[in-house]
């Protein structure tokens, strides 16, 4: 399907056969590779121009008038192009008639700073929800794989976040709390002043990246963002949390429930290793790292409620873990049914995208034989 009059040829028989724009913009993004928002356009049969001229004729905030080129810049972005607006990201939604969401994708998460990584998300999140991402099978089995209640209602995505220690802020007392940090290498020499009251690790944004875009592709629900701060003081929905002893939502799950299945065991050097249930160790060493996919019911009288921890030892075991989840969910799913279920990936050193799975423990699954 290399030229225009293939892609309109399928369009219009899709049309036909009664598929909405949104179901016609993923076989395009499936049998092109094309981004998502020139796989939106494509499935409306819209050029350039039309999408300005429509976006002119609905634009009432005296804002410049758009033009052909800047929707391209908007396809393209971040291979180059402009980063969409969120204002951007409303208007293409109505105009195409798709929800915001469908217009986002992993690799414009992965090139935002957080800030605009969080908009991103917290505008997709906002967006109506009316179609099931995948149809059939696929959809149905993803809800048996997450739960009812993350099916119909989504769930909480929570990460750890710090402040800094006593001593630091001891240390640094009298210093102006939005220069304490700086810019890397920047070319400018205006100062750049940030306010961070608590900092979060990179690695847990990546990973948390990797399962929005999991989340988008599979389920037409909101979810919200969460510190484990807040998470920890109200456990009242259904959670995804990111990172090992770093967050609360761990422990509050190894204090929760009477057999966990897994534990955080310190050790000699002044780290930690893996126990789970079924008596197998893992360590992370200088060559590979492991990480976790866990989903666990906590509450026996909410059994519609699902913990997913995605967590992981070393930088790279909670990214790790969460592209194994999002790109694997399936396996897992195979393995373990609705049961209670830790898996164990293995993370080589040079990737978070090489972790391969090592171990499925499955609740009620006897010890391995050492």
């Amino acid at each position: 399907m290399k030229t225009k009059a293939e892609r309109e040829a399928l369009r219009r028989d899709l049309v036909g056969r009664g598929h909405s724009t949104a179901d016609i913009a993923r076989v395009f993004q499936a049998r092109t590779r094309a981004r998502c928002r020139l796989a939106a356009r494509w499935a409306t049969g819209m050029t350039l121009q039309e999408v300005a001229d429509s976006w002119n004729r609905l634009e009432t905030s005296g804002r410049a008038p758009m033009t052909p080129q800047r929707v391209s810049d908007y396809e393209r972005w971040p291979d180059g192009g402009r980063r969409p607006t969120p204002h951007a990201l409303r208007m293409l939604s109505r105009i195409y008639d798709v929800d915001v969401d469908r217009l986002i994708d992993s690799a414009d998460l992965g090139a935002c700073d957080d800030r605009q990584m969080m908009e991103m998300m917290e505008l997709g999140s906002s967006s109506s929800a009316v179609e099931r991402a995948d149809g059939g099978v696929v959809a149905g089995e993803f809800e048996e794989f997450v739960g009812s209640e993350i099916a119909k209602f989504g769930a909480s995505l929570v990460y750890p976040t710090f402040r800094l220690t006593d001593e630091v802020r001891t240390a640094v007392s009298g210093l102006n709390e939005q220069l304490l940090y700086e810019k890397e290498q920047s070319p400018f020499t205006r100062m750049h002043r940030i306010d961070v009251p608590v900092a979060a690790a990179v690695n847990d944004m990546r990973a948390l990246v990797y399962v929005v875009d999991l989340f988008q592709s599979h389920l037409r629900v909101s979810w919200s963002l969460q510190t484990d701060t807040d998470a920890v003081r109200d456990p009242a929905r259904s959670i995804i949390s990111f990172g090992l002893s770093s967050n609360d939502c761990t422990h509050m799950y190894l204090e929760t429930v009477d057999s966990p299945l897994f534990s955080v065991v310190p050790d000699e050097q002044g780290s930690e290793f893996l126990r789970l249930a079924d008596g197998s160790e893992y360590r992370s060493t200088a060559g590979e790292q492991f990480g976790i996919v866990m989903r666990a019911r906590p509450f026996p009288d909410t059994p519609d409620r699902v913990w997913f921890l995605v967590s992981g030892l070393g930088p790279l075991g909670t990214p790790g873990a969460a592209w194994y989840l999002a790109t694997n969910w399936s396996e897992l799913h195979r393995r373990a049914g609705a049961a209670d279920f830790v898996a164990v990936v293995r993370v080589r050193r040079y990737s978070e995208k090489s972790a391969q799975l090592q171990h499925v423990y499955v609740a009620g699954q006897p010890r391995r034989s050492s």
